[in-house]
């Protein structure tokens, strides 16, 4: 089990490079409003990196228990319930980051494994 912490001054930055510590080849992107299972987040409303997670959430700070056999949907599933917090689970694909909007039922381990693949294909 790992566990990402978000302080209660933490830049929505720091949350992203956390999650990314974790879990290689993955990332996190914050959004004003929550997404439908395999939906995609408009642009519009990700919120940048400079601003303060707790501009988004008034609950801080949160500690999230994550395991590379939690599926996406899960993640996102914990985020959004436990602190309110909208988050879509990118995946590098070679040299561009992707949605995994059509991949939300594979764990994170699977991502991570297909980001691998990718580079070395």
């Amino acid at each position: 089990m790992k566990k990402l912490v978000i302080e209660k001054d933490a830049k929505v930055v720091d949350a992203k490079h956390a999650f990314e510590g974790l879990f290689e080849g993955l990332k996190i992107e914050f959004f004003r409003k929550s997404h439908d299972t395999n939906q995609s987040s408009s642009s519009k409303l990700r919120v940048l990196g400079t601003e303060q997670v707790s501009s988004i959430c008034d609950s801080l700070p949160h500690t999230f228990e994550l395991s590379e056999d939690m599926k996406v949907s899960e993640l996102e599933t914990l985020f959004e319930k436990k602190a309110g917090l909208h988050v879509q689970v990118f995946r590098k694909m070679r040299n561009i980051w992707i949605e995994t909007v059509q991949t939300d039922n594979y764990t994170l381990g699977q991502q991570i494994e297909l980001s691998q693949n990718s580079v070395t294909s």
